[in-house]
Formats: structure tokens, sequence, C-alpha cells
């Protein structure tokens, strides 16, 4: 399996984030505080298989839960670092064996360059978990490391630029022809983006962001198209297995996606907010595109 050397070296990684978060202090830190975070809603995305043929674009509503736990320390008087454990969920109307649990351990260091609510500020994070998913041939290892830098220019606008590598080192799914690597969900990608807040009002935030995606995503058709995709993409199909979920094929590619986003955030009192977003993501192989549309509601709390 690609990647899968890395499988036992992020179940390390994972393990020992979780043991530290639960760490009652590190030595030299000022102070420690807790981070306890939580989300529910709901999300619907018109291309839930991501294809690019529009007869097998398939729709859904889900319904979404994930929380955050663990500690934040103060390590310097401009440094702090922050381990915790995450958890996310994914509940679909309709397609049972796409839903999702994740479970994964993230380490991050927050530097600010000096004093004050204006100065700039970088953060450095890495995660490594486990995806399980009801289609199991979908479950996966998943990791990512990022870096970011952050500015607010005014107490009402702030905004940040970022990249990010993901891994994702999942199982061989069924052989559509002997031949071909079925390993579909076996995917790697860098991204880079920008994204800025601008509160509104104090208790309403419109926030903005864009992203470039490069490099690997998979994509599902059903048996009628596999002809077009071979036709048009041809050896950029690294992999094709059958597909358990939307019936036909699924297949992965390399290409690229932009995706650009908008959300509304009401504060609720000082622990809780609503929110609702809208993403559009369009995707390009060496000729085919794919589109989707996601809109999302959910409500957050923050310790």
């Amino acid at each position: 399996m690609r990647g899968g050397s890395v499988t036992s070296g992020g179940l390390a990684i994972l393990v020992l984030a979780l043991a530290i978060g639960l760490w009652p202090g590190i030595a030299g830190a000022e102070w420690v505080d807790w981070i306890a975070e939580a989300g529910t809603g709901f999300e619907y995305d018109d291309n839930l298989n991501l294809s690019a043929f529009r007869d097998d674009t398939e729709s859904d509503y889900a319904w979404l839960a994930r929380g955050r736990g663990g500690r934040v320390y103060q390590i310097t008087d401009n440094t702090r670092l922050s381990l915790a454990a995450e958890f996310r969920s994914r509940v679909q109307f309709d397609f049972d064996d796409f839903n999702r649990v994740r479970l994964q351990g993230r380490g991050a260091i927050l530097h600010k360059f000096g004093v004050g609510p204006n100065v700039p500020q970088l953060r450095i994070d890495g995660a490594a978990g486990r995806m399980w998913v009801d289609d199991d041939d979908r479950s996966s290892w998943v990791y990512d490391a990022g870096i970011e830098a952050l500015k607010r220019f005014t107490p009402r606008i702030d905004a940040a630029i970022f990249g990010r590598y993901t891994h994702r080192d999942g199982g061989n799914g069924p052989v559509v022809a002997p031949g071909f690597d079925t390993n579909v969900w076996d995917q790697e990608n860098f991204e880079v983006g920008i994204r800025g807040n601008f509160l509104v009002w104090d208790n309403l935030m419109l926030s903005a962001g864009y992203t470039y995606r490069d490099g690997e995503f998979d994509s599902s058709c059903t048996v009628g198209n596999v002809g077009k995709v071979f036709d048009r993409e041809g050896s950029n199909v690294k992999a094709i297995a059958i597909n358990n979920v939307f019936g036909g094929c699924t297949y992965r590619l390399e290409g690229h996606i932009h995706q650009a986003s908008v959300n509304l955030n009401y504060g609720i009192g000082d622990h809780a907010s609503v929110d609702l977003g809208y993403k559009f993501r369009q995707g390009k192989a060496d000729v085919l595109i794919y589109r989707s549309n996601v809109v999302s509601l959910s409500v957050l709390f923050r310790y």
C-alpha cells in the first residue's frame, strides 16, 4: 500500500499527543489552561461523490458533530503550546455507507512577535489520527501539518495566510480489472490559502477565504461513464476500484482544486454562536472538471 510505512509512526504520534495532552503540566510552563470546544449542525452537498458527469452526481444532507479537548501551556511570554484530542463525525441522510468518525491528536505552537493585540503571529501545527468509514475500504489513517501567519489590522479586521500538507493512507478497494491499482484512498495534497474576518457588529462576524489545493483526489462515476474517464484522463488515472457507496467505480486522479468560502457567525452569549457557511469547489484534472456547492448551518460552543 502506498504510504503504508508511515502508519506505525502515525499511530505513535497520535498516542503520544493524547498522552501529553492529559499530562498535568510541562516543565517550564508559566500557566496552563483548558481547551473545550464542540459543534453540531447540518450540511448539504450537491455533488457528494465529486463526479465530473452531471448524470452521475449525487446530493445529500448530513448531520455533523465535532469536539476538541486538551490543554494550553504558556511556554514563554510570547509562545504557547497546545495539545488536544479532536473528534469529528458525519452521518448521511441517504448514503449510510459514507458515514464516518474521525479521532486524532493535534499539537500546535503559537508565537507572537511582540506585545499587543496587533503584532503578527505564527502558528505551526500537526496531527495524526484514524478515520473510520462504514464502507470499510475507505477507512484511513490521516495526517496533516501546517503553518499559518496571522495579523490583526484593526479591532474589526484580521487575516491569515497558510500552507498545509495532508496525507491519507487508506485501504484497497475491490478490484475492477486485473492490472489496475485499487489504492484509491492513498492521497497526498499540498494547499495554500488566505482568509479574512470582519466584525460587522459586536456579535456578528463575516469571514471569507480562498484555498488552492494541488495533489490527488477521488471521484466516482457509473459504469457507463468509466470509458469516458479513461478516454479523457488516460494515464492520469492512478487507481480505480469498485464503488460500494454510490455504485459504479471510484478512481484517483492528480489535479488541483480551487475553493472559495464565506461564513456568517452570530454570537449567542459568551460561549456559543451560530454559523452559516457556503463553499464552492472546482477541481480540474488533465481534462475533466469537478464542481460542488456545500451549504452548512451549525451551532458552536466554546469554554
